[in-house]
């Protein structure tokens, strides 16, 4: 029988952020992330969040349309189909 409560996990879902459109704190939808250039190999086994990387710009928005009034229509949307991912 446990003696103290477990700490519960952030919930990311819920976590809220400055919009860039609009100045107001939202939910984020969407998110644009500009890295600087490297000259390093990348390397699968090396997690450091995109915060953490010295250069790096990250834009939070409360929906699509704000994204893509900010960045070009269509650039937050996939326009993909079935047949792009067939393999000859």
């Amino acid at each position: 029988m446990p003696r103290r409560k477990r700490n519960q996990g952030l919930n990311f879902d819920g976590l809220r952020r400055k919009c860039a459109a609009t100045g107001k704190v939202a939910q984020v939808v969407c998110k644009h992330i500009e890295l600087p250039p490297s000259n390093r190999a990348f390397n699968p086994k090396e997690t450091t969040k995109v915060d953490d990387i010295k250069g790096a710009v990250v834009k939070h928005y409360s929906s699509r349309e704000l994204a893509e009034q900010a960045h070009g229509e269509g650039s937050f949307t996939n326009n993909y189909t079935d047949e792009d991912f067939w393999k000859l």
